[in-house]
């Protein structure tokens, strides 16, 4: 058999499109137009911010979308733009509103209660106020942090110059801790909200580090490995690289694939019948039959002999049954005896490879020897009778089931 050629597959764990990232565009620009039209030329816009002296819930919840200086809204805009959609389509948008939303409303929280604890009260008037989303901006830059660490940026206006974008992300943290506390110790405002910055950017950084954005960063960085490794004939390196993603994910059936064509190429049969059982095993007891009979279909044939753990391969051949895939599910129920031995799991193995025999592939000699085995082997099983009923039948046209 011509063992598989082992190739390096594609990291594409991500959902096609970012949805959230363009619809918070839109409510700020749309926000930012109704605000500048009509209620900015009042006073009735302090309303919207969080002020120092009062915690607002209403405030609270719509501070973070509202921008009276249009270049204040451009660069937040062009941060989230920039950074937001690669971040969604890694992490979800269930989990990316959490960090954007979430860092949001917690730099808010900290901007207001920083101005009201460090400030003097006479000075708590507007100008002190918590407005805009810098804080739920600074939460996606601190999730990036986590899950992009070696992301480069693009120099503007610079074609094909980079910079890595994790030491940016650390200078520009100091940088806003140095101005927060210098605000803080002169007891005045410069206009910008270090602190919520800085929460923002502490919270979005907790969150990606729960969401194990840690885990999908590795991975990145060990496909990057395997695929210059393959680039590079490095056989043995790409294999060590797609087992360690294997450990943090082992339900990814492409690298699994990959690994087990190298370790055939590399002679090592036992290793990738491990390997191969392994994913089978793992997707069967956790009742994904899609993973389980793609795991099956397409390792099987290259690694023969799996010694799969009883009731395995019958759950497999029963899946396959369901289906459609009727002569691989004739194959694994017959295979099946090999595995569970004289129980009567094989007796019921026995039973079922000739009802698929007769039924679905319209193959009576095929049923015949199935009954008839089982009647030698297991006469006494619960499916003898049965199936000697019937093997009288089987001088008749088969006909599908009622």
């Amino acid at each position: 058999m011509a063992r598989p050629r082992a190739e390096a597959p594609r990291c594409e764990d991500r959902q096609p499109y970012a949805v959230a990232t363009p619809l918070l565009v839109a409510a700020q620009v749309l926000a930012w137009i109704v605000v500048r039209r009509w209620i900015a030329t009042t006073d009735d816009w302090s309303r919207l911010a969080l002020q120092p002296s009062n915690l607002d819930p209403q405030a609270l919840i719509v501070a973070p979308f509202i921008h009276l200086d249009p270049a204040h809204l451009g660069v937040n805009l062009l941060v989230l733009w920039l950074f937001g959609a690669n971040l969604e389509r890694s992490l979800g948008s269930p989990r990316f509103l959490v960090i954007y939303l979430g860092a949001g409303f917690v730099g808010s929280l900290m901007q207001w209660a920083t101005a009201l604890v460090f400030h003097a009260a006479a000075e708590l008037g507007v100008g002190m106020a918590s407005l805009g989303s810098s804080g739920a901006v600074a939460g996606v830059l601190g999730a990036v942090f986590v899950r992009f660490p070696q992301a480069r940026l693009n120099v503007p206006f610079v074609p094909r110059a980079t910079f890595p974008s994790a030491p940016f992300l650390t200078l520009w943290l100091a940088y806003t801790v140095v101005r927060a506390i210098i605000t803080t110790v002169n007891g005045a405002s410069d206009g910008i909200g270090h602190w919520a910055h800085f929460a923002g950017f502490v919270f979005g950084t907790g969150a990606a580090l729960l969401f194990k954005a840690q885990l999908q960063a590795r991975v990145d960085l060990l496909h990057q490995s395997a695929q210059e490794a393959v680039r590079h004939n490095n056989l043995p390196a790409a294999a060590q690289a797609w087992a360690a993603i294997l450990a943090v994910r082992p339900g990814d059936r492409s690298v699994r694939g990959s690994l087990i064509s190298a370790r055939l190429t590399l002679g090592d049969r036992a290793g990738a019948r491990r390997i191969a059982r392994e994913g089978i095993v793992s997707a069967v007891r956790s009742d994904d039959r899609t993973a389980a009979i793609s795991a099956f279909l397409a390792f099987s044939p290259v690694t023969p002999d799996l010694n799969l753990p009883p009731g395995v391969r019958y759950q497999i051949a029963t899946w396959l049954t369901e289906a459609g895939e009727h002569d691989h599910a004739y194959r694994a129920f017959l295979d099946s005896l090999k595995e569970d031995g004289s129980t009567t799991a094989a007796a019921s193995s026995l039973f079922r490879a000739g009802e698929v025999a007769w039924q679905k592939l319209r193959q009576p000699a095929r049923a015949h020897a199935a009954w008839a085995r089982l009647l030698r082997e297991h006469p006494d099983s619960a499916w003898s009778d049965r199936a000697r009923a019937l093997l009288g039948r089987l001088d008749l046209p088969p006909r599908s089931p009622a």
